[in-house]
């Protein structure tokens, strides 16, 4: 349930279309626990995952979510699919340049990750990882590249994801100055313990000015995004309109020249506050206090009070 929409929109798509595949999906409410979480997998696994001969069992398992942005134990999730025969695809969208990736020690059977997220390299590029047990897995790219090579040959599998047709190739080549500015600025472990830091220290901030908490109290999920919880009651919720994180997106951008992820969760709304190398904790206090304005100003405007 905390699947990237376009992820999930895109499985349910398919799953609407055809008798297969079958979709099934595990809730993850937080806060929790990587204990929690394990658990849980594990336990769907041993409990829904019913198999007939000629069945792929599929998990789709994020490593850093999107909203909330949380870090899961993606690696764990990874190794149960090992034991059970499931194959595994990690969503890693947020985890290059947010955190180690040991894809020898993970071994996920496949991975993809933006390098224009936390890598800083040129918008849009990616990462895929497919160890050479699944190369012949992947017959085709779409559109169908120059590459491809027809059953039973064997899959060239760099060359067919080398021409796709016309494509700016800016953003793969930016990818070798975007590693060698971030040894400039220190090496990987310096900007993962600068973000990590803000994070922390900005999420507190924005806490105590907002009055509210952390989702990740005890520091077992965040990476270099902090998940804070907005002012607002199941009460307030309640009288709102439904579209209230797209209402204070707008006003952040508009009123205030700033942003912050604020999305609905577990019945309550949160903010997720990015920390990066070119903010300090005062930004992350900035945005409290627009935040804090703008729940006020949703507040009074519904109830008609001043």
């Amino acid at each position: 349930n905390t699947t990237y929409v376009a992820i999930s929109s895109t499985l349910r798509r398919y799953a609407d279309a055809t008798p297969t595949p079958q979709l099934q999906i595990i809730t993850l409410a937080f806060p929790t626990t990587p204990e929690a979480i394990i658990s849980t997998f594990r336990k769907h696994i041993e409990q829904n995952v019913k198999r007939t001969a000629g069945t792929r069992v599929v998990a789709l398992i994020d490593a850093i979510i999107s909203n909330p942005g949380v870090l899961l134990p993606w690696e764990e999730l990874v190794q149960i699919c090992k034991e059970n025969g499931i194959v595994s695809v990690v969503d890693a969208a947020h985890a290059i340049g947010q955190i180690p990736l040991d894809m020898q020690r993970a071994d996920p059977d496949y991975l993809v990750s933006n390098c224009h997220k936390w890598l800083y390299t040129k918008r849009s590029s990616s990462i895929l990882y497919t160890p050479k047990r699944n190369h012949q897995s992947m017959r085709w790219t779409f559109p169908i590249s120059e590459g491809y090579t027809s059953p039973p040959n064997e899959v060239k599998f760099a060359e067919q994801y080398e021409w796709l047709g016309t494509i700016d190739y800016a953003p793969y080549l930016s990818v070798i100055p975007a590693l060698q500015f971030r040894k400039e600025l220190g090496g990987e472990d310096r900007i993962r313990s600068y973000c990590h830091g803000l994070a922390r220290e900005g999420g507190s901030k924005m806490a105590e000015i907002l009055g509210t908490e952390l989702m990740d109290k005890d520091d077992k999920f965040t990476a270099n995004m902090v998940d804070v919880l907005l002012p607002l009651s199941e009460e307030e919720i309640k009288i709102l309109p439904s579209n209230v994180p797209g209402i204070i997106h707008t006003r952040l951008l508009e009123n205030w020249h700033c942003m912050s992820a604020v999305y609905n969760h577990n019945g309550k709304i949160w903010t997720r506050a990015s920390a990066q190398i070119w903010i300090e904790v005062s930004d992350f206090e900035y945005v409290a206090r627009a935040l804090a304005t703008i729940c006020r100003d949703l507040v009074q405007e519904a109830t008609g009070s001043q």
